[in-house]
């Protein structure tokens, strides 16, 4: 299991830590507030995993806050082909119409 350190940008901490990976499948956990600073990092592991052909999950059980920039881009990689994973109520309303 890989992890990444807690990154501070302005004050907004974000984890983002490999949880699971296969050769067909990797699973990232996001913890913390998902603001636009963060996103090209997410979208950066997003995209590095699907051009390796592999179906990607994002677990967002433990992401408290996402701003506009952040919820965009998560659409973008849901249309992607990205799954979410437990997604919390906060989570849940700001994508509904994109989750199954």
């Amino acid at each position: 299991m890989a992890h990444c350190e807690p990154r501070r940008r302005g004050g907004i901490v974000v984890r983002i830590s490999r949880t699971r990976e296969t050769t067909h499948a990797v699973t990232l956990k996001v913890e913390g507030a998902l603001v636009a600073d963060w996103v090209p990092v997410l979208a950066d592991a997003c995209v590095s995993h699907l051009d390796q052909r592999k179906t990607v999950e994002l677990d967002f059980g433990d992401v408290g806050f996402m701003d506009r920039q952040a919820v965009g881009a998560v659409r973008e990689l849901i249309a992607k082909g990205v799954t979410i994973l437990h997604p919390t109520p906060l989570v849940r309303g700001l994508l509904d119409e994109h989750l199954p």
